[in-house]
């Protein structure tokens, strides 16, 4: 089962099993997980599963949620990730393990693969051996995947609502993808994986 462990001034103060598909975080008694200090929202984050994944997502909080040190809107969560809101840490125990922490973008044998979480392709995988991917709807919204020199680039080509990887939009700039990167258009939750071919 799925758990945080929360910690203030390194000192554990208690653990929370993520037992339901939404679990919201803040300062209000009416969360499933209370933090009583002036520093969190009174909503402040939301841990939500997906499938077999678990993503957290900051509910516009004033000071923020942070994931191993950068700030995000929502992020899909790896064993032991670090999760930083207000004056506290919370460790993330239970999810999918990355086969490594930083993997080598630039050998041949990974390939970039995008999962499809949700929506009306949910459950499909898309293998990105092409140099050049397109997704989404023309006129509606539409993203090229590039690979260039074994690393993967998402790009906004088409329609007026940007897509958002790591709940941001990546603007006109070309976004080098990550293993693990959340990626939402068209209405789909999707993960960007490097797979081993």
């Amino acid at each position: 089962m799925a758990k945080i462990i929360i910690s203030r001034n390194q000192a554990v103060i208690r653990e929370v099993e993520l037992d339901k598909d939404r679990m919201t975080l803040g300062r209000k008694p009416d969360n499933d997980i209370v933090l009583p200090h002036p520093a969190m929202s009174g909503s402040h984050a939301v841990f939500n599963f997906i499938m077999d994944d678990v993503f957290v997502e900051d509910l516009g909080s004033t000071n923020g949620t942070y994931v191993n040190g950068k700030r995000v809107a929502k992020h899909m969560l790896e064993d032991h990730d670090t999760i930083v809101v207000a004056r506290f840490q919370l460790e993330f125990i239970g999810g999918p393990r990355r086969a490594a922490l930083e993997p080598d973008v630039d050998s041949p044998a990974l390939v970039g693969v995008i999962e499809v979480r949700t929506g009306p392709n949910a459950g499909k995988r898309l293998a990105l051996t092409k140099p050049l991917s397109t997704l989404g709807k023309p006129g509606l919204q539409v993203v090229a995947v590039t690979r260039q020199h074994g690393a993967y680039y998402l790009t906004h080509v088409d329609g007026e609502v940007a897509p958002l990887v790591n709940g941001v939009a990546p603007g006109k700039a070309p976004c080098r993808l990550a293993d693990g990167d959340a990626i939402e258009m068209a209405g789909s939750d999707m993960v960007f994986r490097l797979l081993r071919e």
